[in-house]
């Protein structure tokens, strides 16, 4: 699928110094151990510049566990073949990627963020990302749910950028070649 009949994709993402993306048990406490003050890590201007996420069931349900719902605003696509319905604020796909991609793109969607450890690695696979800004969180968890599953294709990235912040936090942005 060619970049101009798709909307732009990218992965924001946080991981462990040893990739992982949550604990075994899918919580993702761990993450405030990167947060310091108000700092936001460019997460406001990369959320505003986005029209939809595409949600992977297991970053779905987590997200639900919230106290409030995240995404207002944002049309928020769950990929799921096993749940039947989503919350009003959501919809639910269980096509193919490149299918979805395309009928984004067909409603107007330019920018597409894409969450979840399978979903990433899906989208990766499929060859539809076009950057990742991935924050390395200074912690080792020893085990987890890996930021990339079995991705069969290889793919290179340019870094664009790299910037430490004070918590330790190191955030990279890479953009496909």
């Amino acid at each position: 699928m060619k970049k101009d009949e798709r909307p732009k994709i990218s992965i924001y993402i946080a991981s462990s110094i040893d990739g992982y993306i949550a604990r075994k048990d899918g919580t993702i406490d761990w993450l405030e151990y990167g947060h310091v003050g108000d700092e936001d890590y460019g997460f406001k201007k990369f959320f505003d510049s986005i029209d939809a996420l595409v949600l992977g069931k297991n970053t779905y349900e987590t997200v639900c566990s919230f106290d409030e719902w995240p995404y207002g605003g944002k049309r928020v696509v769950v990929l799921s073949s096993t749940l039947k319905e989503v919350r009003k604020e959501a919809e639910l796909f269980s096509g193919q990627l490149v299918e979805l991609a395309s009928i984004l793109h067909s409603e107007g969607i330019e920018h597409v963020w894409i969450d979840g450890g399978i979903t990433v690695s899906k989208f990766l696979e499929e060859g539809l990302v076009d950057q990742i800004i991935l924050s390395i969180i200074p912690i080792i968890l020893g085990s987890g749910i890996p930021l990339f599953n079995s991705v069969n294709r290889e793919q290179s990235f340019r870094l664009v950028s790299s910037k430490p912040f004070s918590s330790g936090l190191m955030q990279l942005q890479y953009e496909i070649i």
